[in-house]
């Protein structure tokens, strides 16, 4: 029978049947291409037997049928029977898909003749479809068929049979009976509702000859809710006497364990059932060295023992990985898994001493069925924390459960690549505690190892009797290393390396590189299985080719050459580091040259490189400049750009020893100064007059384009109360005129510049926009702010556009008489003027201001004087307003 594992899986995608040719050729090209590292040769003696023994122990199988039958064809007989008070749907051509046909994933046959277990092939039959294996019997009410004594249903199933099987023709060597060597049968049954889904293999029960024969094989016993890998685990039982191996923890590792519970559930047999059912031959290891096992089905799966201490003890050792769609879809774990042999037991009917043992990479033992923690006892106490039993122990077991045995769990498999497995060497000695001078060591993956295919590759060292050396460069993870290494440098490359052999010896370590490089070499005297550290110091020549580079780590010893060790792995060349530090200007202003400039300098050794050609991208536009001795490289960039921050893109593309380097800066482009002026029409007539503005750059010798200058004008009036704005813009000379349609006053012009590409300070104008009927007449006498008696006395006029007439103005003994008129601006009842004269005979400015109440007389008339001397603006009298008391000004 077979027990209960893990728990159920939910099925896997399933694939077609990998012909063995394409993994044959599959293989070839890795070797080919040098993924697979071959073995070194050696010439020194061989202490392990030639020819090599055979493991499989043909000459004294532990049962009769234990052995590999070859490629002879097995008869398989499907005997399916159903009840009359259940219904089911599984039909006779849905039991022959379960079993047959070969090549078809997920079947019986195809399972065995996948594994070399036998080629099953459909026993001759006349029921319903001929000669597909499959005989459908009908066994009556469910209730005592199912509860019937297992090997009186079998014979029954069989005499229901009988008439469309001939059993005479599978007595093949016609000693009047069939045998389990002669005919493969399998019962199954509709399950019932308890939804039957285990197996059994046992005898079928004595009765009448059939055919002519007696009956003496067995059946492998199942039911229609079985999944298929319990089927065949049962036809192993049935073919080849296999025993189960689930009681000694073997898990969902082999054929052997236990198989129950899950629909759809698959994993391969373990090295042990293939070497001895399957035919298949390990590799025997006889030197030690590196081998890289995967999970391919033409993978080498290996052997070690100790030549000295026989064929009985042994290790084996193969890649298992739960990939989708094969056979070994769900094992639990991924990695190395070690299996020890004790031939001698492995029928051994006590769970703690096995012949056939997993070894967890956590060193304990997995647990068993009935004694789960594997002590030798199997009366513990309950699990109470009491001393039921007065053993003196407390910390035994729970309570026994004979049905679950342990399917295996996903620390059982060596992966130093999970954190929970980081042991990479298995040294563990024989079964019966002997040491054992046999190891595993540096369990690891390849350089080539790649698990996006789904494939997975383990590297390992194997350790046996004889001399040898071990390097491991692989990290703690057991991946191998991969450094980088730059151009024209040295790097220490530093590993493990230890003595495998049994006698003190000399080893040199170095790495295997090209011609034109070079690499240190450290001489080691070792002990026997003494452990060190080297490192070898690998140069890069400055003109290598950049990228991928195997290279090789050796031990080899001084004493004999055939002795060595070669790790391969890969390096990255890479190029030589490049420092790049912008230098050049920050900001400029527009339409000026920028000096951009980027020093370059090798990143290791900070020395300036020459011949570099430096790019600099700004605002869209790339110039370029070569690295002088010095590492600079300047370019000029006019910043005819609108203003603003701009980044500035430094980059050196990869070339000679040198990698690509980039820096980035940020350069400001600033606006031009410039200052603009009132070049004409400063008095004129109101209402249709020009002001004309002139700009004037910088002068740095690298004008803009004044054409994108614009300005603002603003006027304020002097005796109206409404302020007017005008925007213009400048031709390429720096002219603008700006059309005024303002009316009469004395405005004050300030000029702005506007725009973005230059800037100045604003400009102020006095701006007299004049009526030409405008007039100031008449006298006017009164008290100025300083309480003096001042008198006024005008006859301002325009004669066209030019102002004319005469102004006095008396404040005690001073006089002020104008000489020349300059302008008179009269806005409805009030006026301003300007005259220039004496003052008490100094040269002065009259500026002055009249209104007119237009009342008769002098009532509510108003006017006051402010005189500032010519040369130079000082004020020489202000005399506030001022209303006349005597005399009348009129303002027309």
């Amino acid at each position: 029978m077979t027990n209960n594992p893990a728990p159920s899986r939910a099925p896997k995608p399933r694939r077609s049947d990998l012909r063995v040719r394409v993994l044959a050729a599959v293989s070839a090209a890795l070797m080919l291409a040098g993924l697979i590292p071959a073995t070194p040769a050696h010439a020194a003696p061989d202490p392990y037997p030639f020819p090599l023994p055979k493991f499989s122990h043909p000459d004294s199988p532990h049962s009769p049928l234990f052995h590999d039958r070859g490629d002879t064809l097995i008869p398989l007989l499907v005997v399916y029977a159903t009840f009359n008070d259940l219904t089911t749907n599984v039909t006779e051509n849905d039991i022959r898909d379960r079993y047959f046909p070969i090549f078809q994933f997920g079947t019986v046959a195809d399972y065995f003749i996948s594994h070399d277990l036998g080629i099953l092939v459909p026993a001759v039959e006349s029921f319903g479809t001929a000669d597909n294996g499959v005989v459908v019997v009908d066994l009556g009410a469910s209730g005592p068929g199912i509860a019937q004594d297992a090997s009186q249903r079998r014979r029954r199933m069989m005499d229901l049979a009988d008439p469309f099987v001939d059993f005479a023709r599978y007595d093949t060597d016609k000693d009047g009976s069939v045998e389990d060597t002669e005919l493969a049968v399998a019962t199954i049954f509709t399950s019932g509702p308890a939804n039957e889904n285990c197996g059994q293999t046992r005898g079928v029960a004595a009765g009448a000859k059939l055919d002519g024969k007696t009956i003496a094989f067995r059946t492998a016993d199942s039911a229609t809710g079985t999944n298929e890998i319990t089927i065949a685990h049962e036809l192993t039982h049935q073919l080849y006497d296999l025993y189960d191996h689930y009681g000694y923890g073997v898990g969902s590792w082999d054929i052997a364990g236990p198989t129950c519970g899950a629909a759809d559930l698959w994993f391969e047999p373990n090295l042990f059932t293939k070497l001895h059912l399957g035919g298949q031959k390990p590799a025997v290891i006889t030197r030690d060295g590196y081998h890289t096992p995967s999970d391919l089905s033409i993978a080498t799966t290996y052997l070690l023992y100790d030549y000295g201490r026989g064929t009985d003890d042994y290790f084996l050792v193969e890649t298992r990985n739960p990939r989708p769609g094969t056979y070994d879809e769900d094992v639990p774990d991924s990695g190395v898994v070690v299996f020890r042999v004790d031939e001698r037991n492995v029928r051994s009917p006590q769970e703690t001493v096995r012949g056939v043992e997993l070894m967890r990479p956590d060193g304990t033992r997995s647990p068993g069925c009935i004694d789960e923690d594997v002590d030798g006892r199997n009366d513990e106490d309950p699990a109470d924390g009491m001393d039921n039993d007065g053993d003196g122990r407390t910390d035994e077991d729970v309570p026994e459960n004979p049905v679950t045995c342990d399917g295996g769990n996903d620390t059982d498999a060596w992966d130093p690549t999970d954190n929970r497995t980081p042991q990479r060497t298995m040294d563990r000695p024989w079964a019966d505690g002997t040491p054992a001078k046999v190891a595993v060591r540096a369990i690891g993956r390849p350089f080539f190892a790649d698990t996006a295919n789904n494939v997975y590759y383990n590297q390992v060292y194997f350790d046996v009797r004889g001399p040898g050396v071990l390097v491991d460069p692989a990290d703690a993870q057991g991946n191998a290393p991969r450094p980088t290494l730059v151009l024209g440098s040295t790097t220490d490359l530093t590993y493990t390396v230890r003595n495998t052999g049994e006698t003190t010896d000399t080893f040199d370590f170095t790495e295997l590189v090209a011609s034109t490089w070079t690499a240190t070499t450290q001489r080691l005297t070792l002990a026997a299985q003494q452990q060190a550290t080297v490192t070898i110091r690998v140069t890069v020549p400055a003109d290598e080719r950049a990228g991928p580079h195997s290279l090789f780590a050796r031990g080899r010893s001084t004493t004999d050459s055939d002795v060595r060790t070669d790790y391969q792995f890969l390096a990255d060349v890479v190029r030589r580091p490049l420092s790049l530090s912008y230098t050049g200007a920050t900001a400029a202003d527009y339409s000026d040259a920028a000096a951009l400039s980027a020093v370059v300098r090798d990143g290791i050794t900070n020395d300036p490189v020459a011949g570099k050609q430096v790019t600099f991208t700004v605002a869209g536009q790339s110039l370029t400049a070569t690295s002088g001795a010095d590492g600079v490289a300047t370019v000029s960039w006019p910043a005819d750009q609108v203003p603003g921050s701009y980044p500035v893109q430094v980059h050196v593309s990869e070339s000679g020893p040198h990698e690509a380097a980039s820096t980035d800066a940020a350069l400001t482009v600033e606006p031009e100064n410039v200052t603009v002026a009132v070049a004409a029409g400063l008095n004129q007539p109101a209402g249709t007059g020009q002001l004309t503005l002139q700009a004037t750059q910088e002068a740095d010798g690298r004008p803009g384009d004044l054409t994108r200058l614009a300005a603002r004008v603003t006027l304020t009036p002097t005796l109206t109360g409404t302020t007017r704005t005008y925007d213009t813009t400048f031709d390429a000379t720096g002219r603008a005129t700006v059309t005024l349609d303002a009316p009469a006053d004395l405005w004050r012009a300030r000029i702005e510049v506007r725009g973005d590409y230059f800037t100045g300070p604003a400009a102020d104008a006095e701006l007299v926009l004049f009526d030409p009927d405008g007039s100031v007449q008449g006298t006017g006498r009164g008290d100025d702010q300083n309480g003096d008696r001042v008198r006024l006395t005008s006859s301002l006029s325009y004669q066209g556009n030019s102002p004319r007439g005469s102004l006095r103005f008396d404040e005690g003994p001073r006089t002020f008489t104008a000489g020349t008129v300059r302008w008179l601006v009269v806005a409805g009842d009030r006026a301003v003027f300007e005259v220039s004269g004496q003052f008490g005979g100094v040269p002065a400015v009259l500026r002055g201001t009249a209104a007119d109440a237009g009342n008769p007389g002098r009532d509510g008339d108003t006017f006051s004087v402010r005189i500032t001397a010519a040369a130079g603006g000082a004020l020489l009298y202000e005399s506030g307003q001022v209303e006349p008391d005597n005399g009348n000004l009129t303002v027309g």
